[in-house]
């Protein structure tokens, strides 16, 4: 059997015998009947996704050329996919167009096949990236500006994370996860815009940041004593000739002048000058040897030799220190000089400060009972060469500043420092000497004592943060040699002088977490008792003092007048939405 075809004609030669003509004749026609390999042309228009995006991942799923033999590119016939099974699809290749006008996808392909297509196209079209929630979020503790930092570096830091590995995201999706916080903080509020998909992600974090913190308070407690011992017992003695008493130098004398008039023919007067007072050199305090011996030479028994001997041991009438001198005798005459003074202090000084602070979890606190003094630190010489200070200002006093951190198993991590200090403004050091005048600029000097530290106390717990104990002793001892050894008799020879000093600094410290309301009302109810006031009369100035029950607060079916209205405008917390149109 021969069958040979006929282009031109679109026809078959065939050469067989004549009992197998009429089967050939049967296959033929039942093989020239018409196709049902139909294909189907559908478009779709896409309402979110990029027409030209999903064309390009279309063709990379479908796979729509293939290599042949060579390298040579040929359309594949059709797919065989789960849902495409009829013969068309599994024949008729697909192939994609895109209108851009529309944004529309056109597919011509079998009908199973492009029902396939278009599942796929509506799951991928089905999330609208530039669909956004713009929410107004009211925050109740933390302050905004912290909180729209902290979510802006969050979900920044997850952009960064997918920049990393271009493949990790599409183009699509890291669109979706862009987020824009701002902070308001007139209001103390978030202004928030995300897409659906995380829009309520982020109101969680941001609920979970603003959650109440817990407050701490702080009473500390520093114990200072100081006891302070003196004692000194000292004699002074000085004998000289009474002609050295006559040599001593007389001042100018302070005189008057009265004039007495008599009355006779011829009216006369006469004037009189009185001496009030005239002081002498060296004079009657011959026992100090820092004063010279008077050189008078106009005094009688000039030629004469006169001898003096005295014992010197800076015993003074008063104690340069305490400003008081206890028993002071004391006699003078022009050949005798005596002084002896005994004294004898005991001072104690005790000290108790007790400053509380009370504050939030991670928050610093200061609290300070003092002063704040002026000091200078260095001049500031102008054109002209005139010397300005420059002055800034220092705290001193009782200084407590605490950072509490609450960890999870209950303890209280402190960061703090303690001081207590004072200036002397007595005494200054020389910071600056004028050249052109011989001023000299001075600032005072900073008496501290402070402690820094980070400790962990467990609520309710008294714990010694730190303390300091100094003790001296100065003794001096002046006498003659020999003389001030003999028993008893020496003590005419001799200065003694002994002073012990002993400082002691504690300071404690209690830390409590408040737990609810009424651990609060129960630490101010104690600290009331300790403060002597007229309760009545704080409250007619200020208001209640304790807590208000809620029944006292709404009764008669509203607001009680005594007590504030609360504020107006939406409540912390609150949320206001708005979804914007694409």
């Amino acid at each position: 059997i021969r069958i040979t075809p006929d282009p031109r004609m679109n026809a078959l030669l065939v050469s067989a015998p004549e009992a197998s003509l009429s089967l050939i004749a049967e296959l033929i026609k039942a093989l020239d009947r018409p196709t049902s390999q139909v294909a189907e042309i559908k478009v779709f228009t896409l309402a979110n996704a990029d027409a030209q995006l999903m064309v390009q991942q279309l063709q990379a799923l479908f796979n729509v050329t293939s290599t042949g033999q060579g390298g040579a590119q040929r359309q594949q016939t059709g797919i065989q996919v789960a849902g495409a099974e009829d013969a068309s699809s599994g024949l008729i290749p697909l192939r994609f167009s895109v209108d851009t006008r529309t944004n529309s996808v056109i597919a011509i392909g079998g009908a199973d096949a492009l029902r396939v297509v278009e599942a796929i196209m509506l799951r991928l079209d089905e999330s609208d990236v530039r669909e956004r929630k713009n929410t107004i979020y009211r925050l109740k503790n933390s302050p905004s500006d912290g909180i729209a930092q902290a979510i802006t570096n969050f979900f920044t830091s997850q952009s960064d994370l997918a920049a990393n590995d271009p493949n990790l995201f599409s183009t699509v999706e890291q669109l979706e996860r862009e987020v824009i916080v701002v902070s308001e903080p007139v209001s103390n509020s978030l202004l928030i815009s995300a897409t659906p998909r995380y829009n309520d992600e982020i109101l969680r974090l941001i609920e979970r940041l603003d959650a109440a913190p817990q407050q701490v308070i702080i009473q500390a407690l520093l114990v200072e004593v100081e006891l302070n011992d003196t004692d000194e017992f000292g004699i002074e003695l000085g004998f000289q000739d009474s002609i050295l008493f006559n040599r001593s130098i007389v001042d100018a004398a302070n005189t008057f002048t009265t004039t007495t008039v008599t009355q006779t023919g011829a009216n006369q007067s006469q004037q009189t000058t009185n001496i009030i007072s005239q002081a002498a050199q060296p004079g009657f305090l011959f026992g100090n040897p820092a004063t010279p011996l008077g050189n008078n030479v106009g005094a009688p028994g000039s030629s004469k030799v006169g001898s003096q001997g005295l014992s010197n041991f800076s015993v003074g009438r008063t104690n340069g220190d305490l400003g008081f001198g206890g028993l002071v005798l004391s006699a003078s005459s022009e050949s005798v000089s005596f002084l002896l003074r005994a004294l004898s202090e005991n001072r104690q000084v005790r000290v108790l400060s007790r400053p509380q602070i009370r504050t939030l979890d991670n928050q610093q606190a200061q609290i300070q009972q003092g002063q704040t003094v002026p000091i200078v630190q260095g001049v500031t010489l102008s054109a002209t060469g005139i010397a300005n200070p420059n002055v800034t200002r220092d705290d001193a006093g009782v200084i407590l500043t605490v950072t509490p951190r609450i960890s999870p198993d209950g303890n209280i991590v402190m960061q703090l420092t303690a001081e207590k200090s004072q200036y002397n403004l007595n005494s200054g050091v020389p910071i600056f000497t004028d050249a052109n005048t011989g001023n000299v600029v001075t600032s005072p000097v900073k008496d501290i004592s402070t402690a820094l530290t980070t400790i962990s106390v467990p609520s309710g717990q008294t714990v010694v943060m730190g303390g300091l104990i100094t003790s001296r002793t100065d003794e001096v001892h002046r006498k003659v040699p020999w003389l001030g050894d003999i028993p008893l008799l020496g003590y005419a020879f001799r200065y003694d002088f002994l002073q012990t000093r002993r400082t002691e600094l504690l300071i404690f410290l209690t830390p409590r977490i408040i737990w609810d309301d009424a651990e609060s009302e129960h630490i101010k109810e104690v600290e009331m008792a300790r403060v002597h006031f007229i309760e009545s009369e704080a409250e007619e100035i200020h208001g209640p003092l304790r807590g208000v029950p809620a029944e006292e607060l709404y009764q008669n079916g509203g607001l009680d007048p005594r007590y504030p209205m609360p504020m107006q405008g939406f409540p912390p917390g609150a949320i206001i939405e708005q979804r914007l149109p694409n």
